[in-house]
């Protein structure tokens, strides 16, 4: 193989070419890499901050949860209380119903003692009917006896 300056020439400027592409080729790597690590670095940085935002919205989320926790101790204390309130009444109201129970079983028997004396003002009743029957038939037969006493007082003779 022969060497020649035109060879050589070819093969220089082919080389030339080859580091000039090359050379453009490293730049544009060198510019894609600092594009890289400055968007590297601005994604980092608002990365931060979602961070920081984020932690700031997370406890400000778990005070709420803590005030939202106390608020439910707080209706669990009154639902406490209405229940007792609620044991309380329902107690009341069974004594209520027994009491009731007991003026049902005591009202029972006054409305049977009123029957029963009821019962009996009608037999009362009847026998004075009876009686009173029986009073005219002696009034009657008592009439009778004084127009014949009168009669017979008439008939005798006057002892003057």
């Amino acid at each position: 193989m022969t060497v020649t300056i035109e060879g050589l020439d070819r093969r220089v400027t082919v080389l030339e070419g080859q580091v000039k592409t090359v050379s453009h080729f490293a730049g544009l790597a060198q510019r894609r890499y600092e594009a890289t690590a400055e968007c590297v670095s601005v994604v980092q940085i608002e990365i931060k901050e979602l961070r920081t935002e984020m932690n700031e919205r997370f406890d400000a989320l778990g005070r709420r949860v803590g005030k939202l926790e106390q608020r439910m101790d707080r209706l669990e204390g009154r639902m406490d209380r209405l229940d007792e309130r609620m044991d309380r009444l329902e107690q009341r109201m069974v004594r209520l119903e027994e009491r009731m129970d007991r003026f049902d079983e005591r009202l029972t028997n006054v409305e049977n003692r009123l029957t029963n004396v009821e019962n009996r003002l009608m037999n009362v009743e009847d026998r004075l009917a009876k009686v009173e029957q029986r009073l005219d038939g002696v009034e009657v037969i008592l009439r009778s006896h004084g127009e014949m006493l009168q009669e017979i007082l008439r008939r005798l003779p006057s002892a003057a």
